[in-house]
């Protein structure tokens, strides 16, 4: 009888949990951002110890500095094709888990963001590494 109560509890537990499966393929990880070039100028900033890295999972964009030099920010994404979408940034300004909309945008340049909607072409993503495009700037990153 035990055995009998603990399987429908079990079968209703499962049915009753809403998985969400990603469907962006190798995007999905983590990603240490190497290098920022300008494709105008050439001008290439090494950023391989600066700590700063993208995560991404099902629909959430997570992009933070590890070494603490400015907080971490979260976005939303559409990926589709070879094109990215950053939208709705909330930055964590209060140190205890919490988030505030983002008004001023120049405090995500240090992640290569410039607008709080940004969008980005996919020059190259595989499992190992990823290339984006805008306007003049181009953002390299491996994965982690």
């Amino acid at each position: 009888m035990k055995r009998l109560f603990f399987g429908i509890l079990m079968a209703l537990g499962l049915v009753a949990c809403e998985v969400r499966v990603s469907d962006n393929g190798d995007f999905d990880g983590l990603w240490q951002l190497t290098a920022i070039d300008s494709v105008s100028s050439g001008r290439r900033v090494d950023m391989h110890t600066s700590g700063e890295y993208w995560a991404v999972q099902v629909h959430l964009l997570n992009v933070r500095n590890t070494k603490g030099r400015h907080g971490s920010v979260l976005f939303r994404f559409d990926f589709v094709g070879d094109s990215l979408k950053l939208r709705s940034p909330y930055i964590d300004e209060s140190g205890e888990g919490g988030t505030l909309p983002v008004h001023d945008v120049s405090r995500l340049k240090a992640w290569g963001i410039d607008r709080s909607e940004q969008g980005y072409r996919v020059v190259t993503l595989n499992g190992d590494e990823m290339v984006l495009l805008k306007e003049d700037v181009r953002l390299s990153f491996r994965k982690y």
